[in-house]
């Protein structure tokens, strides 16, 4: 598979962004699909947790790659806030029985002046994420990536590297060139 120069196939096959200058770009971004992702070892999936119904939650469970980078409580605190995050948004409120009501009679042309519940705890939630990800999570090398990137099915972390660097159990030859630093997305 060959590769271009700018976002090549970003759907179709890994590919990567490619830059001109090297050293203008701190990072180059990698662009993985799902199914390849297992093949690379790049990334951690936090699978939902069905466990009480359809309602989107994540499961706790700590992944054995933050042992030593990321605390228990951190990562708690982290999918606790993220499943709350998807409880209110989903809830059923006054709010929300009353934007629906709207939505029904005006066609949903309403949707296009005013955001709904669900949209606002949506963007709510891309914050919280992004917060984390530059408080917390980018400082020891990973990436949370927002579950709505990936149809709800898996909370997605992806491992950040730097040049020479490579996830623990992936094999040395798919390493990058050293001189050329990389971040997966």
């Amino acid at each position: 598979m060959s590769q271009k120069t700018g976002m090549s196939q970003l759907r179709n096959g890994c590919s990567a962004a490619k830059t001109a200058d090297a050293k203008s770009h701190e990072y180059e971004t990698e662009v993985i699909i799902l199914n390849q992702c297992r093949k690379l070892n790049g990334q951690i999936f936090i699978q939902r947790d069905y466990s009480k119904g359809l309602d989107v939650q994540f499961e706790t469970e700590y992944p054995a790659r933050f042992t030593e980078k990321i605390s228990r409580d951190t990562w708690e605190n982290t999918i606790v806030n993220i499943n709350k995050y998807f409880a209110d948004a989903e809830a059923i409120t006054g709010r929300s029985i009353f934007e629906t009501i709207i939505g029904c009679v005006t066609c949903y042309a309403s949707y296009l002046v005013m955001k709904s519940n669900y949209r606002r705890k949506l963007d709510e939630l891309q914050q919280y994420i992004d917060a984390q990800n530059q408080n917390i999570y980018h400082r020891v090398g990973f990436h949370i990536r927002n579950p709505m990137e990936r149809g709800l099915r898996v909370l997605e972390i992806a491992l950040l590297m730097r040049a020479g660097e490579s996830p623990r159990d992936q094999p040395e030859q798919d390493v990058q060139e050293p001189n050329r630093p990389i971040r997966t997305m």
